[in-house]
């Protein structure tokens, strides 16, 4: 966020930056789910729901885990949440209090860490290496509960199926499931298809594009349900209600359809971006098979790519993520650079690099 004040300082100067730092993707929400919002606001007076969601869009996500994943939820396990945030924190706080300790990958989502620290709950960060292709490893756990990033942030790593059983075997698991549909070689494994010793977060931000609308979800085992309900009833009131009734269209086969065409559209953008950074004269130690950001080693030009991220973002407008973001397992000699962007600003930004590190 500091690197995207910055980048945004420069433009106010007339500078044109080019974005690699968010994960926010630009392609636009689907129409028949703007016409779905447009809708309801002539229909309905926007009330609080129910503070675990509506009904209708419990059952669509409930009917959605079927046809995608053949498990059966039942709609009353699945909580709506204002973004998939307010979910992964209240599954920390009932997982944390019933199950104990849980451990998150390094380099992983800075927010698990943050959370944890914000909760005033223990946490312990496993080292995640390239040799093992960016994955916990089930001999690394010894806490009784563990997160899951697949796809992942920022790595891009998906985990198999018989990677997830294992890890299930040694721990409870919180799956943070966000960018499940953004996969380039198979669908990504839900921890619901493994177990039910989980607690899975997913949103309407990533796959969805709804980043806006602050919308997102959780299944969690009956057991727990009072005690997640109890905590969204007091942090969050209740999901947004224009949201969720745009969100009962996101289901529909048309708009699925449409969806799934977009990765096709992100994958073209990965193989420019990795690429494109390879002959810069990046390492990149693997290609992602998910989500929407490639983790690329800088040592090349750099130990520290905190100030690196600095300077290209002074000397070409380029922002990139600093890798330091992630963790501290090797993080300072990374950057994350997301591809939530056009071919022609990819291209162009990647000209900016070459240019300016040949120089350099």
């Amino acid at each position: 966020m500091e690197i995207l004040e910055k980048a945004k300082e420069l433009e106010k100067l007339g500078r044109k930056v080019i974005h690699f730092e968010i994960g926010e993707p630009d392609l636009p929400v689907p129409q028949k789910v703007k016409e779905r919002a447009k809708e309801a606001l002539s229909k309905y007076e926007l009330k609080y729901t129910e503070s675990t969601g509506i009904p209708q869009l419990k059952e669509a996500i409930a009917n959605y885990y079927y046809e995608t994943y053949r498990v059966v939820v039942e709609p009353t396990q699945i909580v709506i949440t204002p973004g998939s945030s307010p979910a992964l924190m209240a599954a920390l706080k009932v997982v944390s209090e019933r199950v104990g300790t849980v451990s998150y990958p390094d380099p992983g989502y800075p927010c698990y860490k943050n959370l944890l620290k914000l909760l005033n709950l223990e946490g312990v960060a496993l080292p995640a290496f390239e040799e093992h292709g960016f994955k916990v490893q089930s001999f690394q756990v010894s806490t009784p509960a563990l997160i899951v990033n697949s796809p992942a942030n920022p790595t891009g790593t998906v985990y198999s199926r018989w990677e997830l059983e294992k890890l299930a075997g040694k721990a409870f698991l919180i799956s943070d499931e966000i960018y499940h549909g953004l996969t380039y070689r198979k669908p990504a494994t839900s921890a619901l298809q493994i177990t039910r010793n989980c607690v899975v977060v997913n949103g309407f931000s990533k796959f969805f594009l709804m980043t806006g609308w602050r919308l997102g979800w959780a299944v969690v085992p009956k057991e727990t349900l009072e005690e997640f309900t109890a905590i969204l009833q007091n942090a969050v009131i209740s999901p947004p209600t224009l949201s969720q009734l745009a969100a009962l269209s996101c289901f529909d086969e048309e708009v699925l359809s449409q969806l799934k065409e977009n990765v096709k559209t992100f994958y073209k953008r990965m193989k420019a971006m990795v690429e494109g950074l390879r002959e810069i004269g990046f390492k990149v130690p693997q290609e992602p098979e998910g989500a929407f950001y490639v983790w690329a080693d800088a040592s090349a030009f750099t130990d520290d790519t905190y100030r690196f991220a600095l300077e290209l973002l002074e000397n070409v407008s380029v922002a990139t993520t600093p890798g330091i973001d992630f963790g501290k397992n090797g993080t300072s000699r990374f950057l994350r650079f997301s591809f939530c962007t056009g071919m022609e600003e990819i291209s162009e930004g990647l000209e900016r690099l070459y240019r300016y590190l040949r120089r350099r």
